[in-house]
């Protein structure tokens, strides 16, 4: 169980609307952003606020305090294809009676940004990213979003790590936004086949387990990310390379 701590520098930044914002946030499956360790026990908030976002991070008790550490003008949150170490489940999902390849993508490290007004809404960073790049905001799962130009994902079958199969997804500048191994469940690969496209989630998901294929807890935990405003998504372009002779 993690019990948070914020200092009183944190929660006077944060405002009232910050900190219940704050308290909503589910750490079961983050790690600390200095030790990249799970994180467990006390876990500290660290804020770091520059002339327009606010980086909202966590760390373990013992790794460093709560506090608020000033940047300069340009600060700004790193994008996903700075490295930022994701998990990747793959289902296939109801959409309004269409059977939909579905990937949801949630981020280790949790990490959130209050843009322009340090009392507002937190977002995922990675989320908050994203929708500067045309991926919309999701608040339910009757319908595939928009698709978006030029972001692709290749399905590399049998070349993971361990022999398992990979995934890569590039942004339209040719940034990973992922690379790693991918479990995809019974009927998967004919949707994807079948529309050219998979649907991309990527938000405060609650760590899924990308091997249990567990369709009924996808849903709930998808839907929960969607009511509480922490989901986006956008449909990509989806394949296989062409076997080599």
């Amino acid at each position: 169980m993690v019990e948070l701590q914020m200092s009183p520098e944190v929660r006077a930044l944060l405002g009232p609307e910050g900190l219940a914002r704050a308290a909503e946030v589910s750490l079961t499956s983050g790690q600390c952003v200095l030790c990249d360790q799970p994180l467990t026990g006390t876990v500290n908030m660290v804020v770091r606020t520059g002339g327009t976002y606010t980086h909202v991070v966590y760390v373990h008790d013992r790794c460093g305090p709560s506090q608020v550490i000033a940047m300069g003008p340009d600060f700004a949150p790193a994008a996903p294809a700075d490295g930022y170490a994701m998990t990747m489940t793959a289902a296939v999902l109801d959409h309004g009676g269409a059977d939909l390849p579905v990937l949801v993508a949630e981020t280790v490290g949790k990490a959130y940004v209050v843009t322009d007004n340090p009392t507002g809404e937190l977002t995922n960073v990675v989320a908050s990213h994203l929708l500067g790049q045309g991926f919309q905001l999701v608040t339910r799962l009757r319908q595939a979003p928009q698709q978006v130009a030029e972001w692709v994902g290749v399905l590399l079958l049998g070349h993971g790590p361990a022999g398992e199969d990979g995934l890569l997804i590039l942004d339209p500048e040719g940034g990973q936004f992922f690379t790693g191994a991918v479990d995809v469940p019974d009927g998967w690969l004919t949707q994807a086949a079948r529309y050219g496209w998979a649907v991309l989630y990527v938000g405060n998901v609650g760590g899924l387990d990308p091997r249990a294929h567990d369709t009924k807890a996808a849903v709930r935990a998808l839907r929960t990310a969607a009511q509480t405003g922490q989901l986006v998504g956008a449909r990509i372009a989806i394949g296989t390379p062409p076997a080599t002779a």
